[in-house]
């Protein structure tokens, strides 16, 4: 279906109001190059989320030095940067078919989870597992992740979408109760190493809106 772009719109609040991902909604609409950029009567794709491919992946247990391993064992394979791409992969070798992937993508993959799920906590944000999704099972007392106040080896660190685009990625390192490494994928590993996957500094989560969340299943 398209939806007309109203003066009061963001896509976050259109995404909420579909129960899907801001980045589904960019991955659909490749007109959208900054999502802060959207105006009143512009018509844009919401897809369905019955016409989307649902590939159910086999649930993966890995220790948290495991997770971290299965997020480095793709570094260096020139996967690019794409919203709304990865994490599809049946077969586990890569996070992505076609060679493109988010972060969401990347992280569900290496947890091994299908970003499309019957989870029923992720019901109430249109059966998806992404930013804004795994912030809030984060902060409630149910779903799959559990919060922690200092961060810890193989823990997903996020924030969510608010006025512009979610970030996640996987802890690789942790010194004096700090982050010390982060493996992840960005558009900004992708411009500086045209790589997308990588292991930085965790400067991108320096937020005060950032979690941290133990996956527990």
């Amino acid at each position: 279906m398209f939806y007309k772009i109203k003066k009061s719109d963001t896509l976050a609040k259109i995404a909420n109001a579909f129960s899907l991902p801001v980045e589904l909604i960019i991955a659909y609409n490749p007109s959208i190059k900054n999502p802060n950029l959207i105006y009143e009567g512009q018509l844009i794709h919401i897809p369905n989320i019955e016409d989307i491919p649902e590939n159910n992946f086999d649930f993966v247990t890995l220790t948290p030095l495991e997770r971290v391993n299965r997020a480095k064992s793709v570094i260096g394979k020139g996967i690019r940067y794409e919203l709304g791409k990865g994490g599809r992969d049946e077969k586990y070798h890569l996070p992505t078919k076609d060679n493109l992937c988010d972060c969401s993508g990347f992280v569900c993959w290496v947890l091994g989870l299908s970003r499309k799920t019957d989870i029923p906590f992720y019901k109430k944000h249109g059966g998806w597992i992404y930013t804004d999704s795994m912030v809030d099972d984060i902060n409630s007392q149910t779903g799959i992740f559990e919060r922690l106040s200092v961060p810890e080896v193989g823990c997903i660190v996020v924030y969510d979408a608010g006025k512009n685009i979610g970030h996640v990625g996987i802890i690789s390192e942790v010194e004096n109760g700090a982050m010390k490494k982060v493996v992840h994928c960005s558009l900004g590993n992708d411009k500086k190493y045209s790589d997308a996957i990588q292991e930085t500094l965790p400067n991108v989560f320096d937020r005060s809106d950032t979690v941290w969340g133990r996956y527990v299943g």
